[in-house]
């Protein structure tokens, strides 16, 4: 019988931004263990350090399972620790002291403020021993005023999240509103609206599940998806990384991969059992949600070009920019195809933003992508409970409005 013993443990240390601050901790600890024997597999999750319950409930598993030929993958030997420490009351009070100010201009904030420390370890019968921590800021605020939007982001730092901020708050000061452009226009992409329509299209093209359930659906090597200032990657090495790893929740080892090349398909992310189903071999990118791995990205990156948000803005001779996006549950990831509620976005004439509007917007993922015409060089990231992360900056394309 083949084993493997995977343990998480997650820490949160935050601040609530209301009326007034109010903290909050809350620790999550689970024991998940899988196994093979006679080629069935099983699995199961025990909260806490049970490891005893959870082997027993995989070993209930196994009777529900098919018959196959998969082995556990053969694991590696790491260790890393990126643990930092803050003040999260603190940082809340400085947020705090910027709503007040915020609050003269009739700008409200609020919302939350978080460390988050996670350390899991991987055991296996494969070879994985496998034990790594990492930190890392996150902040959900919401802006209200004139020009409401929300911003989700983390940093591996409290002073790259504290600039991120100040420059999403910068773009409130829009004046009146206005009546949106029509035709054939270009938009600015924030992130906060961006990962909402990227994150499933490229999670469908790019894992290796969907070449061994919707065979050539996948994306396919060479294949041109994007403009050429586009390259995607996952890259959980990555030092900004919000999910720093060195190995995946199998314990295999974890690197770079390149999705996009300036334009192009170069590859797919494969956990041990699609690669094992479809004959390839593990990029290291298997990703636990409980009991269950699936094959994913740590710190889905698309790669920062070198124009600032001021330069972005001042190419647009006409059209918008899309702080946020409502009905992105719409979109149809195996297509890219959405129809979503651009609101608010703040008009752009000449390079110079005239005020703000809201409107619907249909179009596809892949067209925006294919459509590029400038990529920021910030990024901002934002953490998934799910484990992962996604990092995007700006992106300035051509939409039809």
């Amino acid at each position: 019988m083949e084993r493997e013993v995977y343990r998480l443990r997650e820490k949160r240390i935050g601040v609530s931004l209301e009326r007034n601050l109010r903290p909050f901790a809350r620790v999550r600890e689970f024991t998940a263990v899988r196994l093979v024997e006679n080629g069935r597999l099983g699995s199961a999750l025990a909260e806490g350090g049970n490891e005893a319950e959870a082997l027993r409930l995989a070993r209930e598993t196994l009777r529900f399972s098919r018959e196959e030929d998969y082995e556990l993958p053969s694991g590696c030997r790491t260790r890393w620790n990126r643990t930092f420490e803050a003040d999260v009351e603190d940082i809340a009070g400085e947020l705090s002291a910027l709503a007040d100010e915020l609050g003269e201009k009739d700008i409200s904030l609020s919302g939350t403020v978080e460390l988050i420390t996670r350390r899991f370890s991987v055991e296996s019968t494969a070879g994985a021993d496998v034990d790594g921590a990492y930190s890392l800021m996150k902040v959900e605020l919401e802006i209200g005023g004139r020009v409401p939007f929300q911003i989700s982001a983390g940093s591996a730092s409290w002073a790259g999240l504290k600039s991120l901020v100040e420059q999403y708050l910068g773009l409130v000061g829009a004046p009146r509103e206005v009546k949106p452009p029509k035709g054939s226009v270009e938009a600015v992409m924030a992130p906060v609206s961006l990962y909402p329509l990227l994150l499933g299209p490229v999670l469908w093209k790019f894992r290796g599940s969907t070449a061994v359930k919707a065979p050539g659906m996948e994306a396919m090597e060479g294949e041109a998806l994007a403009s050429p200032l586009v390259t995607i990657v996952d890259d959980p090495r990555d030092e900004g990384s919000l999910r720093y790893v060195k190995a995946d929740d199998e314990g295999v080892k974890a690197g770079r991969n390149v999705l996009i090349d300036a334009g192009v398909a170069r590859g797919l992310l494969w956990d041990s059992y699609t690669a094992w189903k479809a004959g390839m071999e593990s990029t290291g990118n298997g990703i636990r949600i409980g009991e269950r791995i699936f094959d994913g990205p740590h710190n889905l990156t698309l790669a920062p070009g070198n124009e600032t948000l001021e330069e972005l803005i001042s190419g647009v001779e006409r059209g918008f920019l899309v702080l946020g996006i409502r009905g992105a549950n719409t979109l149809d990831p195996t297509t890219g195809d959405f129809s979503v509620v651009v609101t608010p976005a703040l008009v752009i004439e000449r390079g110079e933003v005239k005020g703000f509007s809201r409107f619907e917007l249909r179009g596809n993922v892949w067209g925006l992508l294919k459509n590029t015409t400038g990529v920021g060089r910030e990024l901002t990231r934002v953490c998934f409970d799910e484990g992962f992360s996604i990092s995007l900056p700006f992106l300035r394309t051509e939409v039809v409005v």
